[in-house]
């Protein structure tokens, strides 16, 4: 299918899509073993199939009719609804047979099925494969109504070298594909359909994307050799650019020196991200750029100098524009930025870029108490905090919002801030997606983690809650980002304690009507399903990641190395019986509960057993500081309660009595769950 120039990063995922199409086609209609070949450039999307059938093959088709009560008499004549079942498949009753299914005779025949023809099956069937594509963006052309990425100006439909059927608006299918747009002019007629690859590689086309990619590959490490430099092929920049040509053509440009006074990131930025060049570094120093970069024409090596100046004038424009932005910015102090903050709102009714620096300060002090930091640390992760957010207003990042945080890093160390707080400013936006880095100080921490419960508490006060796929302001990145810190660093943190934090601290600055407990809970449930997608992608079990998340600890740390503890002695029969022992009082303390104030009275006790129970129950630790120690403590509950159970009756026909021995349960009960709900775990067998 040929079509207009389809945006880069939309071309694979729509030649899987229709590769998928191919091969569920095959499988459904029993084509054996066939090689699905997918072809892709900007201006087309292809598929050739080898290795297919001429025909399906012969089948069996098994019919159930109608229950033997209904299609025969009890004489054993064939009825009319026996009858009209044989009509209507044009098969004969003498051949039927009796199954019984669930008990229930049934009329079963079979019917020999011819295969039907290859060419027949595609003819049916590629319509559909088109109209299943997806994008995230379509259009419409001319006064048409079929929606697709790009208009369509050419379809090949070759079965071996006939054509069929097939068309997409008033474009019908032929045996003519086109070359390369400016190098093959006119049409390439394709005589097989095996002759595809090979006829657009004489056309100036590679239509394989990996042959496409190896290919510039190849002539950049030729260009390495020859020029003596290294080139950063960076995976998502070199497939951009593979799908960004038809023929390429490798090529090196220079810019002028002084622009490698820049920072590195602006450089890389304006060539990599706004121009798709590859920068250029010094083969011998590796993080040293070079005044030079490559890029690779959609074209062959005529008029390649005219090509590398145009390129080279480009980004001459841009740097020139990058460089009088820097010198703009380096005029002012970070106070100027944060000032200019002050008229950039962040959320309409909750303040402005500015107001959210205070916030995110005065959240990082918190945070910063809570993880014992020293005075030194405390003034640091604060100074951190006050200058994170003070390059959004300058022009530098308005121009490159990709550089938020590097830039203000670099301003921050030319003004001779702290190192500790120049790479703060960078890291605090760590991790921004899963499996991405940390950052690597710890007074950034509690800055990243109050950037991103302030987005969430702001959003969630605003009823900007997620739903369904759909969450434009990406807070379900920003509450994995959380547990990504909290986990990744080991930071015994309860995530209760940093809702309300992150609450009281919005609060106060914005609106001391807000229904603080209603926002709570959503934002603590909202962190708690992205704490539950952590431990299941860490491959924990469901029962186990839900005994450890309906507890009443709230430490995501402490919840991941309980889970982790569950799983190792799970399978262990002396665990299984101490669980048991411990439900059995959980269970008879949930159906009869108590007033949570009821105190046992152990001068009531008149077994031994329950003296005994209640020694071990009145030294239960208040504070389980491992898992380790949970499942000690455990143990040592096993056999006073199954004596307790044993021995003695609960439910006693005096109140007092069952009153006092339902309290141990329900001190037990208690203890349990403050940890874990122990009611959740699955073990092997059940």
């Amino acid at each position: 299918m040929g079509l207009e120039e389809v945006p880069a990063q939309m071309i694979q995922p729509a030649a899987e899509q229709l590769r998928q199409c191919a091969l569920q086609f095959c499988k459904n209609h029993q084509l054996g073993e066939v090689q699905v070949r997918s072809f892709s450039t900007p201006r087309r999307l292809a598929l050739v199939l080898e290795n297919l059938p001429d025909q399906q093959p012969n089948r069996t088709k098994e019919l159930k009719g109608p229950p033997l009560v209904i299609a025969q008499t009890p004489e054993g004549e064939w009825t009319k609804a026996a009858e009209g079942f044989a009509r209507k498949h044009g098969i004969d009753l003498d051949a039927a047979e009796i199954r019984k299914i669930g008990g229930k005779a049934y009329l079963f025949v079979s019917r020999n099925v011819a295969g039907q023809s290859t060419g027949s099956l595609l003819k049916d069937n590629a319509p559909n494969w088109l109209q299943q594509l997806s994008f995230p963006k379509n259009m419409r052309w001319g006064s048409y109504r079929t929606r697709l990425i790009r208009p369509v100006r050419w379809l090949v439909f070759l079965w071996n070298g006939t054509v069929l059927p097939l068309s997409v608006e008033n474009v019908q299918s032929s045996r003519e594909t086109r070359g390369h747009r400016f190098l093959c002019e006119t049409p390439v007629a394709l005589s097989h359909a095996k002759e595809y690859e090979a006829a657009l590689e004489q056309a100036h086309v590679v239509a394989d994307p990996d042959k496409r990619k190896q290919r510039i590959l190849d002539q950049i490490r030729e260009l390495e050799g020859v020029q003596g430099f290294r080139v950063e092929t960076e995976v998502e920049l070199l497939d951009e650019v593979t799908n960004l040509v038809e023929w390429p053509t490798a090529l090196v440009g220079e810019f002028d020196e002084r622009f490698l006074e820049l920072p590195p990131e602006a450089l890389v930025t304006s060539m990599a991200v706004h121009q798709r060049y590859f920068p250029v570094y010094d083969a011998r120093q590796s993080n040293q750029l070079l005044n030079r970069f490559v890029t690779v024409r959609n074209g062959d090596e005529r008029s390649l100098t005219t090509v590398q100046q145009g390129n080279e004038r480009v980004l001459r424009a841009r740097l020139s524009d990058a460089q009088f932005f820097f010198d703009e910015d380096r005029k002012h102090a970070p106070e100027y930025f944060l000032a200019k903050g002050g008229q950039a709102v962040f959320f309409q009714g909750r303040g402005s870029q500015q107001d959210r620096g205070f916030r995110i300060q005065q959240l990082t002090e918190r945070i910063a108490e809570q993880l014992d930091f020293s005075p030194e640390q405390r003034q640091q992760a604060s100074r951190i905090a006050e200058l994170c957010k003070f390059d959004l207003q300058t022009q530098m990042v308005y121009e490159f919002p990709e550089l938020q945080g590097v830039m203000g890093g670099h301003y921050a160390r030319l003004l001779e801030e702290p190192e500790v707080v120049c790479r703060g400013i960078r890291e605090h936006y760590l991790p921004g997606y899963a499996g991405d880095a940390l950052p690597q100080n710890l007074q950034t921490v509690p800055v990243a983690l109050a950037d991103r419960l302030d987005q969430l508490a702001v959003a969630f006060s605003l009823g900007m809650i997620p739903s369904g796929s759909a969450d434009p302001f990406a807070l379900r990145r920003a509450a994995q980002g959380v547990m990504q810190l909290l986990l990744g660093l080991q930071l015994e943190l309860c995530s209760q304690d940093l809702v309300a934090a992150a609450v009281e601290v919005l609060t106060k600055q914005q609106n001391p009507d807000l229904e603080t407990v209603k926002l709570h809970q959503q934002l603590a449930g909202f962190l708690l399903q992205r704490q539950r997608w952590q431990l299941r992608e860490q491959g924990l079990a469901h029962d186990v990641v839900e005994a450890v998340l309906k507890g009443e600890q709230t430490q995501p740390l402490w919840q991941l190395r309980m889970a982790q503890y569950l799983e190792s002695v799970q399978s262990q029969p002396s665990f299984k019986l101490q669980v048991e022992a411990v439900l059995r009082a959980v269970n008879l303390s949930q159906k009869n509960p108590l007033p949570p104030e009821f105190a046992v009275k152990p001068e009531r006790f008149a077994h031994k057993a329950e003296h005994a129970l209640h020694v071990v129950v009145a030294a239960l630790p208040d504070h389980i500081t491992s898992p380790e120690s949970f499942m000690e403590t455990l143990a040592q509950l096993e056999v006073p309660i199954t004596r307790f159970f044993t021995e003695i009756l609960v439910m006693d026909e005096n109140p007092e009595t069952r009153y006092n021995r339902l309290g141990l349960c329900q001190w037990i009960s208690a203890w349990s769950l403050q940890h874990l709900d122990l009611r959740e775990l699955v073990f092997p067998g059940e």
